[in-house]
Protein backbone atom coordinates (compact mmCIF):
# COMPACT_ATOMS: atom_id res chain seq x y z
CA UNK A 1 0.00 0.00 0.00
CA UNK A 2 1.26 3.28 -0.66
CA UNK A 3 0.30 6.28 1.44
CA UNK A 4 0.68 9.99 1.16
CA UNK A 5 1.28 12.13 4.36
CA UNK A 6 0.16 15.84 3.97
CA UNK A 7 1.65 17.10 7.02
CA UNK A 8 3.64 19.93 8.17
CA UNK A 9 4.21 22.95 10.32
CA UNK A 10 4.56 22.17 13.69
CA UNK A 11 4.62 18.77 15.31
CA UNK A 12 1.55 18.76 16.73
CA UNK A 13 0.57 18.56 13.00
CA UNK A 14 3.38 16.24 12.05
CA UNK A 15 4.12 13.62 14.39
CA UNK A 16 0.23 12.33 14.14
CA UNK A 17 1.13 11.06 10.89
CA UNK A 18 4.66 9.76 11.76
CA UNK A 19 3.02 7.62 14.69
CA UNK A 20 0.49 6.48 11.95
CA UNK A 21 3.08 5.82 9.11
CA UNK A 22 5.20 4.08 12.33
CA UNK A 23 2.08 1.77 12.78
CA UNK A 24 1.59 0.58 9.30
CA UNK A 25 5.51 -0.21 8.51
CA UNK A 26 5.69 -2.11 11.83
CA UNK A 27 2.82 -4.52 10.45
CA UNK A 28 5.79 -5.59 7.75
CA UNK A 29 6.57 -5.22 3.68
CA UNK A 30 4.43 -4.05 1.13
CA UNK A 31 4.10 -0.47 2.95
CA UNK A 32 5.35 2.71 0.97
CA UNK A 33 4.66 5.99 2.73
CA UNK A 34 6.02 9.72 1.03
CA UNK A 35 5.67 13.00 3.05
CA UNK A 36 5.05 16.25 1.64
CA UNK A 37 5.63 19.71 3.50
CA UNK A 38 7.09 23.05 2.90
CA UNK A 39 10.35 23.92 4.08
CA UNK A 40 9.24 26.08 6.94
CA UNK A 41 8.21 23.72 9.74
CA UNK A 42 9.83 21.45 11.59
CA UNK A 43 8.74 18.51 8.53
CA UNK A 44 11.92 18.60 6.92
CA UNK A 45 14.12 17.58 10.18
CA UNK A 46 11.37 14.95 11.83
CA UNK A 47 10.65 13.32 9.27
CA UNK A 48 14.03 12.09 7.84
CA UNK A 49 15.22 11.37 11.63
CA UNK A 50 11.65 8.84 11.35
CA UNK A 51 13.63 7.32 8.24
CA UNK A 52 10.65 8.75 5.95
CA UNK A 53 11.08 10.50 2.20
CA UNK A 54 9.27 13.65 2.08
CA UNK A 55 8.96 16.14 -0.61
CA UNK A 56 8.70 19.71 -0.20
CA UNK A 57 6.20 22.22 -1.82
CA UNK A 58 5.02 26.29 -1.67
CA UNK A 59 2.68 26.94 1.12
CA UNK A 60 1.32 29.42 3.37
CA UNK A 61 -1.27 30.27 5.36
CA UNK A 62 -3.85 32.67 5.58
CA UNK A 63 -5.59 32.97 8.67
CA UNK A 64 -4.22 36.16 10.67
CA UNK A 65 -2.55 37.31 8.05
CA UNK A 66 -2.39 41.13 6.22
CA UNK A 67 -3.88 41.60 2.90
CA UNK A 68 -0.17 41.54 1.32
CA UNK A 69 0.71 38.54 2.73
CA UNK A 70 -2.39 36.39 2.09
CA UNK A 71 -1.86 37.79 -1.41
CA UNK A 72 1.32 36.32 -1.44
CA UNK A 73 0.19 33.07 0.17
CA UNK A 74 -2.37 32.23 -2.27
CA UNK A 75 -0.24 32.65 -4.86
CA UNK A 76 2.53 30.00 -3.13
CA UNK A 77 -0.91 27.60 -2.65
CA UNK A 78 -1.86 28.06 -6.05
CA UNK A 79 2.22 26.72 -7.20
CA UNK A 80 1.71 24.57 -4.35
CA UNK A 81 -1.51 22.97 -6.18
CA UNK A 82 0.70 22.18 -9.11
CA UNK A 83 3.63 20.48 -7.10
CA UNK A 84 0.92 18.57 -5.10
CA UNK A 85 -0.52 16.78 -8.69
CA UNK A 86 2.90 16.29 -9.70
CA UNK A 87 3.62 14.38 -6.72
CA UNK A 88 0.42 12.35 -6.04
CA UNK A 89 0.39 11.65 -10.27
CA UNK A 90 4.06 10.11 -10.04
CA UNK A 91 3.81 8.43 -6.86
CA UNK A 92 -0.13 6.81 -7.33
CA UNK A 93 -0.87 6.66 -3.82
CA UNK A 94 -3.56 4.44 -2.52
CA UNK A 95 -4.86 7.16 0.21
CA UNK A 96 -4.09 10.42 1.18
CA UNK A 97 -3.83 11.40 4.49
CA UNK A 98 -4.13 15.01 5.65
CA UNK A 99 -3.35 16.07 8.74
CA UNK A 100 -4.58 19.96 8.70
CA UNK A 101 -2.53 22.83 8.55
CA UNK A 102 -2.15 25.20 5.69
CA UNK A 103 0.68 22.42 4.17
CA UNK A 104 -1.81 19.70 3.66
CA UNK A 105 -4.23 22.00 2.35
CA UNK A 106 -2.86 21.57 -1.31
CA UNK A 107 -2.28 18.10 -1.18
CA UNK A 108 -5.64 16.73 -0.11
CA UNK A 109 -7.30 19.40 -2.73
CA UNK A 110 -5.09 17.93 -5.78
CA UNK A 111 -5.69 14.41 -4.19
CA UNK A 112 -9.71 15.39 -4.30
CA UNK A 113 -8.97 16.11 -8.30
CA UNK A 114 -7.76 13.05 -9.04
CA UNK A 115 -10.21 11.03 -7.31
CA UNK A 116 -7.59 9.75 -4.65
CA UNK A 117 -8.98 8.12 -1.31
CA UNK A 118 -8.35 10.95 1.16
CA UNK A 119 -8.54 10.82 5.03
CA UNK A 120 -7.82 13.94 7.13
CA UNK A 121 -6.41 13.33 10.92
CA UNK A 122 -7.97 16.02 13.33
CA UNK A 123 -6.16 16.70 16.62
CA UNK A 124 -7.54 19.36 18.58
CA UNK A 125 -11.01 20.44 20.48
CA UNK A 126 -12.17 22.67 17.65
CA UNK A 127 -11.24 21.48 14.12
CA UNK A 128 -8.78 24.37 11.88
CA UNK A 129 -9.96 26.28 9.19
CA UNK A 130 -8.09 24.08 7.02
CA UNK A 131 -9.82 20.63 8.02
CA UNK A 132 -13.22 22.15 8.16
CA UNK A 133 -13.03 23.21 4.55
CA UNK A 134 -10.93 20.19 3.67
CA UNK A 135 -13.66 17.55 4.90
CA UNK A 136 -16.10 17.61 2.18
CA UNK A 137 -13.18 15.80 0.14
CA UNK A 138 -12.36 13.06 2.86
CA UNK A 139 -13.90 9.95 3.35
CA UNK A 140 -12.94 9.48 7.01
CA UNK A 141 -12.11 12.24 9.18
CA UNK A 142 -10.25 11.18 12.83
CA UNK A 143 -10.72 12.79 15.45
CA UNK A 144 -8.65 13.35 18.29
CA UNK A 145 -11.61 14.67 20.60
CA UNK A 146 -15.27 14.17 20.30
CA UNK A 147 -15.91 17.72 20.81
CA UNK A 148 -14.33 18.29 17.72
CA UNK A 149 -17.55 16.54 15.86
CA UNK A 150 -19.75 19.48 15.96
CA UNK A 151 -18.10 21.18 14.19
CA UNK A 152 -18.71 18.92 11.01
CA UNK A 153 -22.36 18.68 11.19
CA UNK A 154 -23.70 15.35 9.98
CA UNK A 155 -21.04 14.60 7.75
CA UNK A 156 -20.41 10.84 7.25
CA UNK A 157 -16.65 9.07 7.93
CA UNK A 158 -16.34 10.84 11.46
CA UNK A 159 -14.40 8.59 13.78
CA UNK A 160 -13.50 9.69 17.04
CA UNK A 161 -10.31 7.77 17.70
CA UNK A 162 -8.04 10.12 19.57
CA UNK A 163 -4.38 11.58 18.32
CA UNK A 164 -2.12 9.31 17.23
CA UNK A 165 1.14 9.24 19.49
CA UNK A 166 4.69 8.11 19.19
CA UNK A 167 4.88 3.98 20.66
CA UNK A 168 7.67 5.28 22.64
CA UNK A 169 6.00 7.81 24.30
CA UNK A 170 2.76 5.14 24.65
CA UNK A 171 4.90 2.26 26.21
CA UNK A 172 8.01 3.70 27.67
CA UNK A 173 5.92 3.70 31.25
CA UNK A 174 7.86 5.39 34.43
CA UNK A 175 12.02 4.21 34.06
CA UNK A 176 13.44 6.24 36.32
CA UNK A 177 15.77 7.92 33.67
CA UNK A 178 16.69 10.75 35.68
CA UNK A 179 20.58 9.54 35.22
CA UNK A 180 20.49 10.92 31.59
CA UNK A 181 19.27 13.77 32.35
CA UNK A 182 22.02 14.48 35.35
CA UNK A 183 19.37 14.61 37.98
CA UNK A 184 19.05 13.51 41.64
CA UNK A 185 16.96 10.99 42.77
CA UNK A 186 15.12 12.16 45.48
CA UNK A 187 14.10 15.70 44.46
CA UNK A 188 11.08 15.94 42.23
CA UNK A 189 11.42 17.26 38.45
CA UNK A 190 9.34 19.86 36.91
CA UNK A 191 9.03 19.62 32.97
CA UNK A 192 8.54 22.61 31.56
CA UNK A 193 7.58 22.57 27.38
CA UNK A 194 5.48 25.09 25.33
CA UNK A 195 5.14 22.93 22.60
CA UNK A 196 8.20 22.00 19.48
CA UNK A 197 8.35 25.93 19.28
CA UNK A 198 8.61 26.93 23.17
CA UNK A 199 6.42 29.21 25.33
CA UNK A 200 8.18 32.52 26.59
CA UNK A 201 5.74 33.12 29.05
CA UNK A 202 6.47 29.21 30.50
CA UNK A 203 10.38 30.14 30.36
CA UNK A 204 10.25 33.18 32.02
CA UNK A 205 7.70 31.74 35.48
CA UNK A 206 9.62 28.85 35.39
CA UNK A 207 13.14 30.48 35.77
CA UNK A 208 12.13 32.97 38.16
CA UNK A 209 10.04 29.67 40.47
CA UNK A 210 13.40 27.32 39.67
CA UNK A 211 15.62 30.31 41.17
CA UNK A 212 13.95 30.77 44.11
CA UNK A 213 13.19 26.15 44.54
CA UNK A 214 16.45 24.44 45.18
CA UNK A 215 14.65 22.04 46.16
CA UNK A 216 13.12 21.60 42.73
CA UNK A 217 14.72 20.21 40.03
CA UNK A 218 13.91 21.05 35.71
CA UNK A 219 13.58 19.44 32.29
CA UNK A 220 13.20 22.06 29.79
CA UNK A 221 12.64 22.66 26.38
CA UNK A 222 12.89 26.04 25.89
CA UNK A 223 12.27 26.65 22.21
CA UNK A 224 15.08 28.00 19.52
CA UNK A 225 13.72 31.53 20.80
CA UNK A 226 14.37 31.14 24.25
CA UNK A 227 17.15 28.64 24.99
CA UNK A 228 20.02 31.43 25.29
CA UNK A 229 17.75 33.98 27.71
CA UNK A 230 16.67 30.63 30.10
CA UNK A 231 20.65 29.61 29.80
CA UNK A 232 21.63 32.81 31.28
CA UNK A 233 19.36 32.46 34.17
CA UNK A 234 19.55 29.02 34.78
CA UNK A 235 22.47 27.61 33.46
CA UNK A 236 24.54 27.75 36.70
CA UNK A 237 21.79 25.61 37.63
CA UNK A 238 22.83 22.16 35.68
CA UNK A 239 22.77 19.87 38.48
CA UNK A 240 19.62 20.10 38.43
CA UNK A 241 18.54 22.12 35.42
CA UNK A 242 18.57 20.35 32.22
CA UNK A 243 17.98 22.51 28.89
CA UNK A 244 17.34 22.01 25.35
CA UNK A 245 15.60 24.23 22.84
CA UNK A 246 13.90 20.81 21.82
CA UNK A 247 13.52 17.60 23.44
CA UNK A 248 14.20 14.73 21.22
CA UNK A 249 13.68 11.78 24.00
CA UNK A 250 10.61 13.75 25.35
CA UNK A 251 9.66 9.95 26.41
CA UNK A 252 12.21 10.06 29.01
CA UNK A 253 10.99 13.15 30.26
CA UNK A 254 7.71 11.87 30.33
CA UNK A 255 8.59 8.81 32.56
CA UNK A 256 10.79 10.84 34.92
CA UNK A 257 8.77 14.10 35.57
CA UNK A 258 6.56 14.87 38.94
CA UNK A 259 4.35 17.61 37.17
CA UNK A 260 4.36 19.24 33.65
CA UNK A 261 3.99 23.05 32.84
CA UNK A 262 2.97 23.18 29.47
CA UNK A 263 0.78 24.58 26.35
CA UNK A 264 -2.17 22.80 25.59
CA UNK A 265 -1.78 21.45 21.94
CA UNK A 266 -3.57 18.75 21.53
CA UNK A 267 -0.14 16.39 21.62
CA UNK A 268 0.87 17.44 24.29
CA UNK A 269 -2.95 17.33 25.75
CA UNK A 270 -2.89 13.88 24.44
CA UNK A 271 0.90 12.78 25.40
CA UNK A 272 -0.28 13.95 29.07
CA UNK A 273 -2.96 11.79 29.17
CA UNK A 274 -1.19 8.81 28.18
CA UNK A 275 1.83 8.98 30.55
CA UNK A 276 -0.47 10.22 33.44
CA UNK A 277 1.70 13.17 33.99
CA UNK A 278 -0.44 16.09 36.69
CA UNK A 279 0.41 18.82 34.99
CA UNK A 280 -0.70 23.37 34.80
CA UNK A 281 -1.36 23.92 31.50
CA UNK A 282 -1.08 27.45 29.98
CA UNK A 283 -3.29 27.36 27.12
CA UNK A 284 -2.00 29.94 23.88
CA UNK A 285 -4.31 32.91 23.95
CA UNK A 286 -3.92 33.36 20.66
CA UNK A 287 -4.33 29.61 19.26
CA UNK A 288 -7.75 29.87 16.53
CA UNK A 289 -10.67 29.72 18.13
CA UNK A 290 -8.84 29.82 21.54
CA UNK A 291 -9.00 25.88 20.94
CA UNK A 292 -5.90 25.35 23.87
CA UNK A 293 -8.73 26.30 26.26
CA UNK A 294 -10.72 23.54 25.42
CA UNK A 295 -8.27 21.16 24.37
CA UNK A 296 -6.79 21.92 28.41
CA UNK A 297 -10.25 21.38 29.80
CA UNK A 298 -10.62 18.05 28.55
CA UNK A 299 -7.93 17.11 31.28
CA UNK A 300 -9.35 19.65 33.95
CA UNK A 301 -12.64 18.46 33.91
CA UNK A 302 -11.54 15.07 34.71
CA UNK A 303 -9.39 16.13 37.22
CA UNK A 304 -6.30 15.70 35.48
CA UNK A 305 -4.61 19.77 35.34
CA UNK A 306 -4.82 22.80 36.05
CA UNK A 307 -5.27 25.85 33.96
CA UNK A 308 -4.16 29.12 34.92
CA UNK A 309 -4.24 31.75 31.88
CA UNK A 310 -1.51 33.28 29.77
CA UNK A 311 -2.38 36.46 31.04
CA UNK A 312 -2.12 35.52 34.83
CA UNK A 313 0.85 33.09 34.68
CA UNK A 314 4.26 34.61 36.68
CA UNK A 315 6.35 32.99 39.47
CA UNK A 316 3.85 34.02 42.53
CA UNK A 317 0.61 32.24 40.28
CA UNK A 318 3.01 29.38 39.69
CA UNK A 319 3.98 28.83 43.15
CA UNK A 320 0.77 29.36 44.86
CA UNK A 321 -0.25 26.33 42.13
CA UNK A 322 2.64 24.25 42.25
CA UNK A 323 4.10 23.87 45.96
CA UNK A 324 1.07 22.83 47.41
CA UNK A 325 0.49 20.25 44.45
CA UNK A 326 4.55 18.94 45.15
CA UNK A 327 3.86 18.62 48.81
CA UNK A 328 0.56 16.32 48.02
CA UNK A 329 1.26 12.74 47.31
CA UNK A 330 -1.91 11.96 47.50
CA UNK A 331 -3.82 14.69 45.26
CA UNK A 332 -1.01 13.98 42.45
CA UNK A 333 -1.71 9.87 42.78
CA UNK A 334 -5.36 11.07 41.88
CA UNK A 335 -4.54 12.98 39.51
CA UNK A 336 -2.90 10.34 37.65
CA UNK A 337 -5.42 7.94 38.05
CA UNK A 338 -8.13 10.67 36.36
CA UNK A 339 -5.37 10.83 33.26
CA UNK A 340 -5.23 7.23 33.06
CA UNK A 341 -9.17 7.19 33.31
CA UNK A 342 -9.21 9.39 29.78
CA UNK A 343 -6.36 8.47 28.12
CA UNK A 344 -6.40 7.21 24.38
CA UNK A 345 -3.20 5.11 23.37
CA UNK A 346 -4.69 3.28 20.18
CA UNK A 347 -5.15 5.86 18.22
CA UNK A 348 -2.55 5.18 15.29
CA UNK A 349 -3.43 0.85 15.45
CA UNK A 350 -7.24 2.41 15.17
CA UNK A 351 -6.46 4.49 12.53
CA UNK A 352 -4.14 2.39 10.44
CA UNK A 353 -6.53 -0.46 10.78
CA UNK A 354 -9.19 1.94 9.08
CA UNK A 355 -6.81 2.79 5.94
CA UNK A 356 -6.40 -1.01 5.12
CA UNK A 357 -9.56 -1.46 4.99
CA UNK A 358 -10.19 1.73 2.84
CA UNK A 359 -6.87 1.34 0.44
CA UNK A 360 -8.24 -2.73 0.11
Amino acid sequence: MRIVFAAGGTGGHILPAISVADELRARGSGFEALFVGTRLGLEGRLVPAAGYEIRFIRAGGLRGKGIAARIRNIASMAVGFFQSLGILFRFRPDVVFGSGGYASAAVVLAAALLRKRVVIQEQNSIPGLTNRLLARCAGRIYLGFAKASEYFGNRRGIVVTGNPLRERVVVSGRVDARAAFGLETEKPVLLVFGGSQGARTLNRAAAGYLMARENVQAIIQTGTQDYEWVMERLGGQKQRCFIRPYLDDMHCAYAVASVGLARAGALSVSEIAAVALPSILVPYPHAADNHQFYNASFLAEAGGAIIIADSDLNESTLAAALDPLLADAARLAAMKRSLAGIARKDAAKVIADDMLAIAS
